[in-house]
């Protein structure tokens, strides 16, 4: 007998990191891919009946729809009859959730339980951009696309207040739903000790070991010698390096981060950019490649160039009129990310995606004072009154401010007209449901804006049945570059410098600590200045952490 150890590490990821950011030190992150294969081999293999999952202290999914796919997966596990341990040293909501779908729940004799529901904090950037004597101009479509609010605004303004507030009560409705007890579902928590929590209760081991919201107390070591001395043994799960047998292979595309035009990069305020050229070429490979009968198109993104957008969703077209093409949406898929899944095959949503965010803006930086506040001054010739249209250097006059509001409405209706046609739907009807307002998942279904609520096994099982197969060969792309997996393996060891060591440092060492200076401030501001976003900065947030985020 045989047991797998699978450790929860890291921040949510869906794939391995497609840009290098060099110079400092590197979040280690949580892949779900590698993490769906492992699962998918365990309940393969009939030698392994144990699996250990342990969360580490690290691990993170900041958006809720990734939390989905990990206990969907957990879930597989338990109902293909292996025993499935959750070990974590203290439970949060998201232990509550992952070890409701697992058969035993541990916890550490001196940990605690907790539900303390979700929250949404964020940073408001005008003052300091003020201080800073950056001036910024926003113009949208329409009221809900409040993705710039932290640079135009102090606080969340109503309409935005508003969508979030129903996006985390949503999301914890659901999160309740899949831990709480009932008669189809024992073994759950209680409804009644998860409204105190929620409330603020946390209850300590021994309180929650009587309530009966744990198995047992004890430290993961303990569990691990216990199972050596009945000559349990623990398997490796490898890499599988060559594939054999006849069943049809399958890819699955992961599109995560902001969509730019070009090559990858990274980009100053929201880390990881996809560019278009890049993925238009996996794309192609994959539509020429014979052994590829079909394709899931994953999306893990908030956005980007319309441009861009555009040109991806066209290259799709192009590969769904060859080989099945399904659209697995990911943690979220909203504004851009919505609009290249717009290809009328069919689309999957989990229950918690973010998506939706139908709308356009576009952001106009002015550093002029800026730059003269460190001693650099600026001066334009022009022939033409708005030659220099694009200058971050000046204002946008009000001629110029009505020239681009006109562009970014032509471009909002055309997203309208996109999604009417694809969605079948009346453009009336779906403004309604735009105005850049974001929706989950089990929402967008409602409102015919998603085809089916589900994660990526739901969209594999669609195409195993347009294939008419019951196995299928799967492999993740695009495949990470050979360097970039050599640096992935050394980062896995290093240091990440905590909020204690940031807030600690004396007024002026910022910059050693990865901060913004005055110059990557005035690069961030030009990596989206006056460009037309299908975008939502506040999403792209949750894709990046703070050191990707920061700066390149």
């Amino acid at each position: 007998m045989q047991y797998v150890k699978l450790e929860l590490t890291g921040k949510y990821r869906e794939i391995g990191s497609r840009t290098l950011r060099a110079g400092r030190t590197r979040q280690k992150h949580f892949r779900f891919d590698l993490f769906y294969t492992q699962i998918e081999r365990i309940r393969e293999n009939p030698a392994i009946r144990h699996v250990l999952v342990e969360r580490q202290k690290d691990f993170s999914v900041p958006l809720f729809g990734g939390l989905e796919e990990i206990r969907a997966a957990l879930q597989r596990l338990t109902e293909s009859g292996k025993d499935v341990y959750y070990y974590a040293p203290e439970y949060d909501s998201a232990d509550c959730v992952l070890s409701s779908a697992c058969k035993r729940r541990i916890l550490h004799p001196l940990g605690q339980v907790s539900f303390l529901g979700k929250a949404m904090p964020s940073l408001f950037f005008k003052k300091f951009l003020d201080s800073q004597e950056v001036d910024v101009t926003v113009i949208r479509r329409d009221r809900y696309k409040s993705s710039a609010d932290n640079l135009r605004t102090e606080k969340y303004d109503k309409y935005a207040r508003k969508q979030y507030q129903t996006l985390l009560d949503s999301a914890v409705a659901s999160m309740r739903e899949a831990v709480t007890d009932s008669s189809d579902k024992p073994g759950g928590f209680k409804a009644e000790a998860l409204d105190d929590m929620i409330g603020g209760r946390i209850f300590t081991a021994p309180e929650a070991l009587e309530a009966k919201m744990v198995d047992e107390l004890r430290t993961v070591n303990d569990l691990i010698n216990e199972w050596a001395k009945k000559k349990i043994k623990r398997r490796l799960i490898k890499k599988r390096r060559f594939w054999f047998g006849f069943a049809p292979r399958v890819a699955v595309l992961v599109f995560e981060g902001m969509i730019v035009d070009g090559e990858d990069r990274r980009n100053p305020l929201f880390g990881q950019a996809i560019g278009d050229r890049s993925m238009i070429r996996y794309i192609r490979l994959l539509r020429k490649n014979p052994r590829i009968k079909a394709v899931v198109f994953r999306i893990n993104s908030g956005g980007g160039s319309a441009t861009a957008s555009e040109n991806i969703l066209q290259e799709l077209a192009a590969l769904h009129k060859k080989k099945p093409l399904v659209i697995s949406m990911g943690p979220v898929a909203g504004s851009g990310g919505y609009w290249i899944s717009t290809t009328g095959r069919r689309l999957f949503a989990l229950p918690t995606t973010i998506t939706g965010s139908i709308g356009v803006l576009t952001i106009f930086f002015n550093i002029a004072r800026l730059l003269q506040k460190h001693g650099i001054t600026t001066d334009c010739i022009r022939h033409g009154d708005s030659a220099d249209l694009s200058s971050p250097y000046r204002q946008l006059t009000d001629k110029e401010h009505s020239t681009v509001d006109n562009i970014v409405g032509f471009l909002y209706q055309e997203f309208i007209n996109r999604v009417a046609s694809i969605r079948d739907m009346p453009p009336e009807k779906v403004h309604e449901l735009a105005e850049g307002r974001l929706w989950l998942g089990k929402e967008a279904v409602k409102h015919n804006l998603v085809d089916e609520a589900g994660g990526l096994h739901d969209a594999l099982a669609h195409i195993k049945d347009i294939l008419k197969v019951k196995k299928i060969r799967l492999r993740f792309e695009p495949r990470q570059p050979f360097i970039m997996r050599l640096l992935d393996r050394q980062r896995m060891a290093a240091k990440v410098r905590t909020d204690e060591e940031l807030t600690s440092l004396p007024s002026g060492r910022f910059e050693e600590a990865g901060f913004a200076t005055p110059m990557e401030i005035a690069r961030a501001c030009l990596s989206v200045h006056g460009q037309m976003l299908f975008q939502d900065p506040f999403l792209s947030q949750f894709l990046s952490d703070f050191n990707d985020a920061a700066g390149s």
